[in-house]
């Protein structure tokens, strides 16, 4: 599966699409048996792996008096029912931050990749991007930078996020007003974005998804 934006991407602009029942998304796993200790977490029984969960989803944990409430990022699976957690970073790169100590915790790992997954899908083929290389420059392996295409992916997937929750013209107003919102934005990005490529005969190609054609850059 291909996709440009993360979790914690979204979760920068839109934090409580994470955390509300209302906004939970695609859960992938959910319990009440929840331990954490500084930054590891354990749900005996669980069985992480096989649902698909991976560093980079984030996990809404509570402990329902208030000291443990709130969103965490998933640095890495340890085993099968163990994860290793931070408080959210603003460098990914940088150490786990302790999340606490509590048992009997509620915790829910929901993702919201399948709107990622759609709207790389959408880019890549307004950009006659391939996964694999074949002929011609525009192959995914051979992007220069992804970081142009993850900005634009965040605002995508955005709208499709509120628009699917928009059901009701009387009392989901702002679930509209927020889709329309990340549209004209997703639309302003699409219009500056330019990713390169290089072709395996050192060809440096521009595209953008709001064009047809390609620049070539330098040989």
């Amino acid at each position: 599966m291909t996709v440009f934006s993360s979790d914690a991407d979204l979760f920068c602009y839109e934090p409580l699409i994470f955390k509300s029942t209302s906004f939970a998304g695609q859960t992938l796993a959910c319990g009440q048996n929840g331990q954490v200790s500084d930054t590891t977490f354990l749900a005996a029984g669980e069985n992480f792996p096989a649902k698909q969960v991976r560093s980079g989803h984030l996990i809404y944990l509570s402990d329902g008096v208030g000291k443990i409430d709130g969103l965490y990022e998933i640095v890495r699976l340890d085993a099968a029912a163990q994860l290793t957690l931070s408080v959210f970073r603003a460098d990914p790169q940088a150490e786990p931050i302790p999340a606490g100590t509590g048992t009997g915790l509620f915790y829910r790992i929901g993702t919201y990749e399948a709107q990622a997954a759609e709207a790389a899908r959408l880019l890549m083929a307004a950009l006659s991007i391939t996964p694999g290389c074949s002929d011609g420059c525009f192959c995914l392996d051979n992007l220069l930078s992804t970081e142009p295409l993850r900005i634009l992916s965040v605002r995508m997937v955005l709208a499709m996020v509120f628009a699917s929750m928009y059901q009701n013209k009387d009392t989901d107003a702002l679930f509209l007003a927020k889709q329309e919102h990340y549209e004209r934005l997703a639309e302003q990005v699409r219009r500056q974005t330019v990713v390169r490529f290089e072709a395996e005969d050192g060809t440096i190609c521009e595209k953008s998804p709001a064009c047809t054609h390609s620049r070539m850059v330098r040989k």
